[in-house]
Order: C-alpha cells, then structure tokens, then sequence
C-alpha cells in the first residue's frame, strides 16, 4: 500500500520547499552564495585551482533550506536569527564540499579549501555583521589565533551546526565585552 492510497500523498520536499521559498528569492539567494563562493577563492588566490561547483551548491542551499524550514516548523517560528542562518549554511558548505580542484598543487594548505570558505564565512559574520570593522595591532595574533582553532574544528571535527552558531555568538559576545571594557 503506498501512501497515495492511504489518501495522503507526500509532497516532493524540494519542489515545495522552493515553492514556498519562492523561484526567485531561492535564484537570488543561489547566486549571492555563488558571488561568496567566487569572491573567496578569488581574494584567497585559488582563480587558478579551484572551481565553485554550481551543482554541489545548489545541494548545500537545499539542505540548509530543509534544516531551516524543520527548525521553523519544530519551533513555532517565522524567522530564525542571522548566526543560525550561518552556521546552517557553514555546517552544509564543510559536508558537502561545493569548491572543488580543477588542478591539484603541491600545498597542502589547498586540500581544506571548504574549511578555509567556511572560515571566511563564520569570520565576515563575526566581524562585519553589517559594518565594517577593523582589528587592532595587539588583538591581531589573538584574531589568528582563534582562526586557526576554527579551522582546525572545521577540519577534524564534526561540524555541527548548533557548535557553529555558539562559536558566532561567543565571538560577537567578546567584542561587546571589549567594546564595553574600552568605553569606561
């Protein structure tokens, strides 16, 4: 007995979840990871290895659409926060590894090209948030330090999105500290 005929039919999950979402809002949302995507390796000096894979990206916003409207629908909401929105598509971006080589180099820094995107993604969320901020001389080596942990956890462990959204929030909760500590 399929479920049709238990007089219920189950809905192609991606087909209404774009519908819902709306074609355009979904293209529009595509093509700005896309220019993410495309920015990254460009600033990072990958133009000449590395590819952004429209078809894998097309899965990572998938995914991080069916864990977003599951979130909604489990907690009664409308919305979810920015850091949420984030860490669900950093999360994706590490598992399904959308930036992909065309020609392989002999630095091993190019194996983790998706970490060090979704490092650049986590980072531009802590830091920019809306404006443009910079780092002082002295918190430079603390900045890279904490970098390098975040890479590391997105390297070898498993990512989970609830571990990245604390990870957003703990750093954006230090620089009000900061801020705070400064103003007196």
């Amino acid at each position: 007995m399929t479920s049709k005929d238990e007089g219920y039919c189950i809905p192609n999950t991606y087909e209404s979840m774009i519908n819902e979402i709306g074609t355009e809002k979904f293209k529009t949302r595509f093509e700005e990871l896309k220019n993410t995507a495309d920015r990254f390796i460009s600033e990072a000096g990958y133009q000449e290895s590395v590819v952004c894979n429209e078809r894998i990206l097309l899965h990572v916003l998938l995914d991080y659409y069916s864990d977003v409207f599951r979130l909604k629908e489990f907690h009664d909401i409308k919305k979810i926060r920015t850091e949420k929105i984030f860490a669900y598509k950093i999360a994706w971006i590490i598992k399904r590894k959308p930036l992909q080589f065309i020609c392989y180099s002999e630095n091993e820094i190019d194996m983790f090209v998706n970490e060090r995107f979704a490092q650049f993604l986590l980072i531009n969320e802590c830091l920019l948030s809306g404006e443009k901020k910079y780092v002082s001389a002295e918190n430079q080596d603390k900045l890279d330090a904490y970098l390098e942990l975040v890479l590391y956890y997105f390297k070898y462990r498993t990512c989970n999105p609830q571990v990245i959204e604390l990870m957003i929030e703990s750093f954006k909760m230090g620089t009000l500290v900061n801020e705070r500590i400064s103003d007196n």
